[in-house]
């Protein structure tokens, strides 16, 4: 998206309301994505900034531009950037939340309240909050990691029952949208279904296929095949975990999307990876070990570093914010005269 393109559409937006700007900023929200989807996933934090920057966003007295996006997925691991920014709906929620805070803080500036010298150390801290995270950071990847390729495969072949691909299912459903219907109308139909599935009078495609709200279904018929259990819904998952035999059939399982029936197919259990297999992952993992290590002991020696301080500039803290009051302890009754 070029200068004048942004312009044109910032014009426009300037006329909205904010509804109307959440609908204009998913137009924006396409061209960020694309930016930084195609962005090196293994770019540091500082690396994003190398990128074009330019105007995303302006709302009354505030801006947001690419590298105030860029800043804020800093803190966010490089390899899950491209997955947060391909929602447009984050976007939203993020460009409004940015445009919101850099509106306050201007209004804040206008007042002077900049100026105040408690505000001017809380940024001064804030500020350090980040350096801080950076400084740790750089500790990690400026590291001389050693080859760690032996010590991967000796935990390999000391447990390799543990290394192994997670189970898969194919499970066939019938989804009912309860915006359709009322839950006790679902719950009916499943039901019925269920039972004339049991009895050998229909099969659950046939059904999903004439009857399922899952927009999937024209082409899979209601089926999803070698599936992770894991990425199912949490409802749905354990509805499959508690199928036992290939044909069982739930109850009736409400979920965000409706009602579902559903039929255990099949359930492949998972197998052992090869040493090739495996071999990548487990070094990365005893790298990010060893880096973590050299980060927590590089904490350790700044904290057993001494300190100077002494009672008299300790103690007047107590007092600072005004002396506590303590509750007056609560009078003993008088003994009970037993007469």
């Amino acid at each position: 998206m070029d200068d004048d393109h942004v312009r044109l559409v910032l014009l426009h937006m300037a006329r909205l309301d904010r509804g109307a700007l959440m609908r204009s900023l998913a137009i924006l929200v396409a061209a960020l994505s694309i930016g930084v989807a195609n962005a090196d996933d293994s770019t540091a934090p500082a690396g994003i900034a190398q990128q074009p920057d330019y105007l995303i966003a302006k709302q009354g007295n505030a801006d947001v531009w690419a590298i105030d996006v860029d800043a804020h997925l800093a803190s966010m691991p490089p390899k899950d950037r491209s997955g947060f920014i391909d929602s447009p709906k984050r976007i939203q929620q993020l460009l409004s939340h940015l445009l919101l805070r850099r509106g306050l803080a201007n209004e804040a500036r206008e007042h002077g309240l900049d100026k105040d010298p408690v505000v001017q150390r809380e940024l001064l801290q804030a500020a350090e909050v980040v350096l801080m995270r950076h400084q740790l950071d750089y500790v990690r990847e400026h590291t001389d990691v050693p080859d760690l390729e032996q010590l991967a495969k000796e935990k390999y072949l000391a447990d390799r029952d543990t290394y192994k691909t997670g189970e898969t299912v194919t499970v066939a459903h019938i989804l009912l949208d309860t915006t359709k219907r009322t839950d006790a109308e679902a719950k009916a139909l499943l039901l019925q279904w269920k039972a004339d599935i049991a009895a050998g009078k229909a099969t659950i495609e046939d059904l999903a296929k004439a009857n399922s709200d899952d927009p999937g279904v024209s082409s899979n018929n209601g089926l999803y095949e070698n599936y992770d259990p894991n990425k199912f819904v949490p409802e749905f998952a354990v509805a499959v975990h508690n199928l036992v035999q290939p044909g069982d059939l739930s109850d009736p399982v409400k979920t965000e999307f409706g009602y579902h029936l559903i039929q255990l197919r099949s359930r492949t259990p998972g197998k052992p990876y090869t040493w090739d297999e495996i071999k990548d992952q487990m070094v990365a993992n005893e790298r990010d070990k060893f880096q973590r290590k050299v980060q927590a002991d590089h904490i350790d020696r700044l904290k057993s570093l001494p300190v100077e301080a002494s009672e008299e500039s300790v103690a007047p803290l107590r007092e600072r914010y005004g002396k506590v009051e303590m509750a007056p302890a609560p009078a003993v009754p008088a003994a009970i005269d037993g007469k």
